[in-house]
């Protein structure tokens, strides 16, 4: 992976705000309360959420999983925050208790070991320093503290091509690529322990691009680069 400079990474928020700004009114915020089910599922062999659960949500975007997780202390943060709160729909859905932040996942504003429980959702390859984000997420986790990671992968194959399209800015909300390699890479040097490992499969990936109706999706499948999806629950060693 190569770190980019932040001129890419203001060029990503640009665009990922224009889409969310695009899609704002036909969005159905609800999918966050489907999200928020299937992360307890996951987890609960491992972790419950309890009422005074300290839990952050880093890159939360319009109201974030944080929204329907059951308990009193609830943090977000987005570096979109501005914008995401000055959305009228996004604001009335959130749960008033969530406290919201604006920052970067690279220097979050907490002290050492305050939180139980860190969620992020397929957001390292919108960052500036993905190595810097993970770095954060260790530091303010408690010892035996959780992380809640989902994130896009690619194989070999596709990590090739997505590479070119990320140097020629094709694809401009993304400016980081992942494989399975590199996520578990980040997150052993980082500290973390892998309680759960689970994804869909590139396969089932592919045949889902390839029988869409969207072109954007089959012109995946026939340049074989579907995207995977990998849901890591971790745990932060204990010194």
């Amino acid at each position: 992976m190569r770190k980019n400079d932040r001129q890419r990474w203001q060029l990503a928020q640009r665009y990922e705000r224009d889409w969310w700004q695009h899609v704002a009114d036909r969005t159905d915020l609800r999918y966050y309360r489907t999200y928020a089910e299937d992360l307890i599922r996951r987890i609960a062999p491992f972790f419950t959420i309890q009422q005074d659960t300290r839990i952050l949500e880093v890159g939360s975007g319009a109201a974030g999983i944080v929204t329907h997780l059951p308990s009193g202390y609830r943090h977000a943060i987005d570096p979109l925050e501005d914008f995401f709160r000055s959305v009228e729909k996004f604001r009335k859905y959130r749960d008033p208790q969530v406290v919201y932040h604006r920052g970067m996942g690279e220097a979050l504003p907490f002290e050492n070991e305050s939180f139980d429980l860190v969620i992020m959702d397929n957001v390292l390859d919108h960052c500036q320093d993905p190595v810097q984000v993970i770095a954060e997420i260790h530091r303010v986790l408690v010892p035996g503290g959780c992380f809640y990671f989902r994130q896009n992968i690619y194989h070999r194959w596709g990590k090739f091509v997505r590479f070119w399209i990320e140097l020629l800015r094709i694809d401009k909300g993304h400016p980081y690529t992942f494989s399975l390699r590199d996520i578990h890479a980040l997150v052993g040097r980082a500290g973390f322990e892998v309680l759960l490992c689970e994804r869909r499969g590139y396969w089932t990936a592919w045949k889902r691009d390839l029988s869409s109706r969207r072109l954007k999706d089959k012109a995946k499948a026939l340049l074989l680069i579907s995207r995977d999806v990998v849901t890591l629950f971790l745990q932060k060693r204990v010194p």
